[in-house]
């Protein structure tokens, strides 16, 4: 164009500053700012917004400062630029700052702001936010819903969805994905059945994104066939889609059937990810299948260029722990190319409790516990390898550090859906208006299921108690008092699906199954690390977890 003697206007600036808005394109950039300036082209506010967003892109938060306090005739996108590159940049109370001073508002201004405190996790001033906006559209629901899903607040996002229901909005695509996502995190499979009722009466196109969360969705409340049903009516199958699969599969105990489709999806042309090799990685390790797991530990280098994370790295340990193959754990920490976190110690100190070696466990844990003296679970673990053992006196040693520390132990808690509403239980509870009836149920459950032979296990339990008060302790478990609620108040013969937020201990794991054998009812339990089919006496992880 400049060899033709062709003069770039206004808006071909624009456009010159939207190409070099990334780190390579800051030099040339920079000769353009030069020009704008020479041709009086500064003075344009379209000129000006795009310098911001290209000094913001680049990292040259200051520069675009610069840019945007020279501007004589600013607008709403010039401070909506602003706000993006104090966002972009991780200034959020400069953000802020910039929001308060602008004499006009429109909705981007809301949205972008509110989408910067949800990723920096600055959930309530979000929330401020959103309920301070005159106006909202569908870009402001998704903002706040996924916020509160990406942090953790699944309960918040299920209570948004409704509200926006109550005002008669329709949800779009990225509205339904983060529900769906908030019903895999609490296990609301009624919830989420209804969504995908929802997406079908509405003919909402059922595109790659939304199947897989629907298939990760049925998954993580515990009805595989479901998730099955999905996947393999879905039109748009993509990487998404198959490592929802595979790891729905994996963490349901279907881990043959889980790896089958990992192969398939190599077949269909479909590059594994870090991510879907994670996903097989653990179907290997809650078979104990030492050798397939190397398989494709290796092959993710060798076959697919693919550097394992520390991800990658935690599944392998566990899988060799798990395998009882303690010492070979070890002596793959220590060779690892990556210095090891906390949390692949963790497990295997997790894998010394499962197999009772003490002396590990005691160095493991010890170590863990200085490196790492705010983490409750490092603690608990060591304990419990105490007690199991008999050294109580170590065992009352662990317990006077945490009281030192200040540590507090984070409570089991387990929940069960009940006609849409989450109910919550942790040990001993006694809040539930039903509390009466929830314990009379349970003994006398407890009363049948000692017919064949049920005994509570109590080596674990931490505390110097008599072995009658112990069985009390164990006696009254979160999912225990959920399964009893369960009883209460769902159809007869009904599925009772709970979720737990820690690992099941061998008591519930051995009451449960007697449980479901005695009164003929399947029970799905998902617990920290994977689910638990209960049916008929036996559960799906062939009691390997």
């Amino acid at each position: 164009m400049c060899e033709l003697d062709l003069y770039p206007n206004n808006f071909t600036y624009t456009f010159l500053f939207q190409c070099c808005a990334k780190p390579d394109g800051f030099d040339i950039g920079l000769q353009f700012h030069g020009t704008v300036i020479k041709r009086c082209f500064n003075v344009d506010v379209c000129v000006c917004n795009s310098m911001i967003q290209f000094y913001s892109v680049c990292g040259k938060l200051g520069d675009a400062k610069v840019v945007f306090d020279e501007c004589t005739q600013r607008d709403v996108v010039s401070w909506n630029s602003l706000i993006s590159g104090c966002l972009r940049n991780g200034e959020i109370l400069e953000a802020l700052g910039v929001f308060e001073r602008m004499p006009e508002r429109n909705e981007v201004s809301w949205n972008s702001l509110m989408g910067g405190l949800v990723r920096g996790g600055y959930l309530d001033e979000a929330r401020r936010l959103f309920d301070g906006m005159g106006k909202r559209n569908v870009v402001s629901w998704v903002v706040i819903i996924s916020g509160y899903c990406q942090n953790g607040c699944p309960g918040e996002a299920l209570a948004l969805f409704r509200e926006m229901q109550s005002l008669e909005l329709k949800p779009n695509s990225a509205v339904l994905v983060s529900v769906l996502s908030a019903c895999a995190q609490l296990g609301a499979f009624d919830h989420g059945s209804w969504v995908h009722s929802y997406i079908k009466k509405n003919g909402i196109k059922m595109d790659s994104i939304l199947s897989a969360a629907l298939v990760g969705m049925y998954a993580k409340c515990g009805n595989i066939s479901l998730a099955m049903q999905v996947f393999d009516s879905s039109q748009e199958k993509n990487i998404s889609t198959y490592t929802a699969a595979i790891s729905g599969l994996a963490y349901n105990g279907y881990n043959e059937e889980s790896i089958r489709v990992f192969e398939k999806m190599k077949s269909a042309k479909i590059t594994p990810d870090h991510i879907s090799y994670l996903a097989v990685l653990c179907a290997c390790s809650h078979m104990g299948s030492v050798e397939e797991g190397f398989h494709y530990f290796n092959s993710m280098v060798e076959a697919h260029g693919i550097k394992p994370g520390l991800d990658h790295y935690t599944c392998m340990v566990d899988l060799l722990g798990r395998a009882g193959l303690l010492e070979e754990a070890e002596r793959f920490i220590n060779t690892m190319p990556i210095t090891p976190d906390n949390v692949i110690w963790g497990a295997l100190l997790s894998a010394c409790r499962t197999h009772g070696n003490v002396e590990m466990g005691q160095r493991v844990g010890n170590s863990l516990i200085e490196s790492d003296p705010g983490h409750d679970g490092r603690y608990v673990l060591l304990s419990n390898i105490y007690a199991a053992s008999s050294k109580g006196d170590h065992v009352e040693e662990i317990q006077r550090t945490m009281r030192r520390r200040r540590i507090k132990r984070v409570p089991g808690c387990s929940s069960i859906e009940v006609d849409g509403i989450v109910h919550e239980f942790v040990a001993g509870d006694k809040s539930h208006d039903k509390t009466g009836e929830i314990y009379s149920v349970w003994e006398e459950m407890v009363t049948e299921i000692k017919k064949l032979g049920y005994a509570p296990e109590t080596k674990g339990v931490v505390f110097d108690v008599e072995e009658e008060e112990k069985e009390t302790v164990v006696g009254y478990h979160s999912e225990k008092l959920a399964v009893a609620f369960g009883f209460i108040s769902k159809e007869p013969g009904s599925v009772l699906r709970i979720v737990k937020n820690i690992r099941i201990c061998n008591d519930c794991h051995s009451a449960i199954k007697l449980v479901s054998k005695v009164f003929k009812r399947k029970i799905v339990v998902r617990d920290r690390r994977r689910f638990h089919h209960f049916e008929d006496g036996f559960c799906s992880c062939n009691d390997y977890w």
